[in-house]
């Protein structure tokens, strides 16, 4: 008889090897579930209108401090694409619903009975992340009792691979008044520092500066109100309402704009518009959960265009409208011409091709939003 020695060194290092990944795994999914909870509570922030009093650097991240005295913790994370981004967007029902971005392609996320997930509300859901014994990515809706696979745009689960990272967030930039935080699927969220002045002039490098937000509104993601062309005490009632037999408001007695906000606050101009598009770069971006545009100028600094839709009458009592097209933006301008039809004022807008300058919309039936300017 003859012994022999059995070399088991290649299966100890597969056992080893498969130790380091679940670990890995398990670092991961851990950041990944402390993310979507981050997400969740600046989420809250946001419609309770909270600022932030402080941002505090840690080793691995910040930590936002916020005006309600909450605290908000958010990880820097190495670089990977291939894990599922989970995040939330607004709704035209005016809430926050959970979504998840694959392979570059962002879905809504719907719980076993065919329901979008809701990020805000009383009805607001918390997600969780796990890896199946297969490898696959599944998600709980139900505090981790119940999980299912995670499905991409084609309805097929998701693998987990080894080059996802190990957080949802990319970077994260302060100036004197707002912090940016953008996710690794590109979308931003914008959080103000300090109670800073409700009518902030952005540079963009043109003629004038032009507002952070639209008329109406607290904030750049939100939609802000629609106004008549010219109705400077906004009580204008369709179909009876006659705008002002002017080419030009801006800055004017008709300047809705001038009366709400004051100083040199006013409507742009025709030529004023046409430098916006002209001189800056236009490009669709996601803030706080908006889908909308963002236009950068010259010397590198943006406003966001939310949706906004346009007002149109609707039936039933006289004087009600109703918002049309409201995954498009359409913007009032302080000039207008009258022919045979009518008196038509001049907008831009932009929708999910494109954006254009120089169109005209009749002012007298029709209601649109206004991203005021300062001389």
């Amino acid at each position: 008889m003859t012994a022999c020695k059995y070399d088991d060194s290649e299966l100890w290092n597969e056992v080893n090897s498969l130790d380091n990944r679940v670990t890995d795994i398990e670092y991961r999914l851990e950041a990944f579930n402390s993310d979507i909870t981050s997400i969740k509570l600046i989420v809250d922030a946001l419609q309770r209108k909270v600022y932030l009093n402080g941002v505090t650097a840690l080793e691995n991240g910040y930590m936002l401090h916020f005006s309600d005295e909450s605290t908000i913790t958010i990880h820097d994370g190495k670089d990977g694409k291939d894990a599922p981004v989970i995040n939330v967007q607004l709704y035209s029902d005016g809430k926050y619903y959970w979504v998840q971005t694959i392979n570059d392609e962002t879905t809504w996320l719907y719980d076993l009975y065919g329901n979008m997930v809701p990020a805000s509300g009383k009805d607001a859901i918390t997600p969780q992340l796990k890896v199946d014994s297969d490898m696959y990515w599944i998600i709980s809706y139900d505090g981790g009792y119940t999980y299912s696979r995670l499905l991409n745009e084609n309805g097929y689960p998701v693998k987990a691979s080894g080059k996802d990272g190990d957080s949802f967030f990319e970077s994260v930039n302060a100036t004197e008044d707002e912090l940016t935080i953008v996710l690794k699927d590109g979308t931003e969220i914008v959080l103000p520092i300090g109670e800073t002045s409700p009518y902030k002039a952005v540079n963009l490098g043109l003629s004038v500066k032009w507002a952070s937000f639209n008329l109406g509104a607290t904030a750049s993601s939100e939609q802000g109100e629609l106004y008549l062309w010219g109705d400077v005490n906004n009580i204008g009632v369709v179909p009876t309402y006659e705008a002002p037999n002017e080419d030009k408001i801006y800055g004017g007695k008709y300047d809705i704009v001038r009366s709400m906000w004051g100083g040199t606050w006013r409507l742009p101009s025709q030529s004023e518009q046409v430098e916006l598009i002209k001189k800056c770069s236009w490009e669709r971006a996601t803030v706080n959960g908006v889908k909308g545009m963002k236009v950068t100028g010259v010397n590198g600094n943006s406003i966001f265009l939310p949706p906004t839709g346009y007002g149109m009458p609707q039936d039933g009592p006289i004087g009600q409208t109703q918002r049309h097209e409201t995954d498009n933006g359409y913007y009032w301008v302080g000039e207008s011409y009258a022919d045979n039809y009518g008196r038509f004022a001049y907008v831009f807008y932009y929708n999910s091709k494109s954006y254009y300058y120089n169109g005209s919309w009749s002012a007298n039936v029709l209601k649109m939003a206004i991203r005021p300017v300062k001389g």
